[in-house]
């Protein structure tokens, strides 16, 4: 279960991204959960209640509105819900989503050395038009080169956690060879938002673990990789190679995508707020030929490049609503123990959201499903938290949520 799993999140893009293969994943989940009992399927129906009413009432304000682009926005909504709510109610342990990132990164280093040996527009972007810094971007098997650094990113940081709590040698030798991979092909698709969402959720990471583990060495060891990272900004900056010259781009405000991302998309949303009095353009309609061509003149290109802003600007004051009761839901209840992991989850698809990504993306909601589960650390701190004999059985319970064996 683990391997597809595994197998699902590495492949999820390869046919597009609007035919994502977790959605297929979550429909299948909704099969499953309607023939043992419907629970999870109706808490998702009721989490997405108040969309499907505001969705009628945009269709009734704005004549504009394609309904057919918004019934599938809406079900997407759902089938992300679905998934959100199956792995926040799930009982899978900690070692099986261990394995879990241990696949799925393995997974990585084989396409990653089948990308370094045969160089081909299946694996790579050859001719990038979006990055200028940058003309060769390594993709692998994901929509663009940005998500193949988002993808890589998220495992470097639950490897990290895993890495933190373990205590057995070889394992970590594993770990730190996986992290090793995966920032490679963080640094080959030369996704900005990736890294820096990694950086940020790491430092957090660490922190959180100091606090919890305190000791000299540690101490010492934070100093050291701080004057590492010293000397590996100062190695980039003198080699004056394409990523120092699109950060320093970024810091004086020159960075075209960059700007695109916060200022025009801010100004593009504020404008289509303000345009629909706060009810939004209509959920799926932003990227329309009609929507293209009234907020042309406002910067609009192609898309907002910003996860939550295109969803205030469909969803209008019900999303803003919406996300500020969701993001509460999702802090309030983290236990102390759980800050470690959950609060770097947090800061690291929030920070990724903002920079880039896909609202609709299943990934995300997989990460929020997590950073909402209240059994993953439940049992105890240490690394052996489930022991083999209370270990639930594998498949879909009459519960109808996930419980794997690790």
């Amino acid at each position: 279960m683990a391997l597809m799993l595994s197998c699902s999140y590495v492949l999820h893009e390869l046919l597009s991204a609007n035919l994502d293969l977790l959605y297929f994943l979550s429909l299948v989940l909704i099969f499953v959960d309607i023939y043992k009992n419907k629970r999870l399927t109706v808490k998702a129906l009721g989490y997405i209640y108040l969309v499907v009413l505001y969705a009628l009432l945009q269709i009734v304000l704005n004549d504009q509105i394609e309904i057919p682009r918004l019934v599938i926005n809406v079900a997407k909504i759902f089938l992300n819900v679905f998934l959100f709510i199956q792995i926040k109610e799930s009982k899978i342990p900690l070692p099986v989503w261990r394995k879990m990132a241990v696949y799925s990164s393995l997974l990585h280093v084989f396409l990653l050395a089948v990308s370094l040996a045969f160089k081909t527009q299946w694996l790579w972007r050859l001719d990038e038009t979006v990055n200028i810094y940058q003309k060769t971007r390594l993709s692998l098997l994901y929509f663009e080169p940005s998500e193949a650094s988002f993808h890589a990113a998220l495992l470097v940081l639950l490897l990290v956690f895993f890495a933190l709590r373990e205590k057995s040698g070889s394992r970590n030798l594993l770990h730190f060879a996986l992290i090793g991979a995966n920032l490679v092909i963080v640094v080959l698709s030369a996704g900005m938002g990736g890294m820096f969402s990694l950086s940020l959720a790491c430092v957090v990471m660490y922190l959180f673990y100091l606090k919890e583990n305190f000791s000299t060495v540690r101490v010492l060891g934070l100093i050291a990789l701080i004057f590492l990272a010293a000397l590996s900004v100062l190695a980039v900056v003198n080699s004056n190679n394409s990523f120092y010259l699109r950060f320093n781009d970024i810091v004086n405000g020159n960075d075209g995508s960059v700007v695109y991302r916060f200022n025009v998309s801010f100004r593009v949303m504020k404008q289509m707020l303000l345009d629909t009095h706060y009810f939004g353009i209509g959920f799926g309609n932003l990227n329309t030929d009609t929507i293209h061509n009234t907020y042309a003149g406002f910067g609009l290109v192609d898309v907002i490049s910003n996860s939550f802003m295109y969803a205030l600007a469909e969803g209008g004051w019900l999303m803003l609503l919406l996300l500020a009761v969701f993001f509460l839901s999702l802090v309030l209840p983290v236990r102390p123990e759980e800050k470690i992991l959950k609060y770097a989850l947090l800061f690291f698809i929030v920070s990724y959201q903002i920079a880039g990504g896909y609202f609709t993306n299943p990934v995300n909601w997989i990460v929020y499903g997590i950073i909402a589960n209240p059994y993953l650390l439940r049992h105890s701190r240490s690394p052996n938290l489930v022991p083999a004999e209370n270990l639930p059985a594998a498949g879909v319970q009459s519960t109808g949520t996930l419980e794997l064996k690790s």
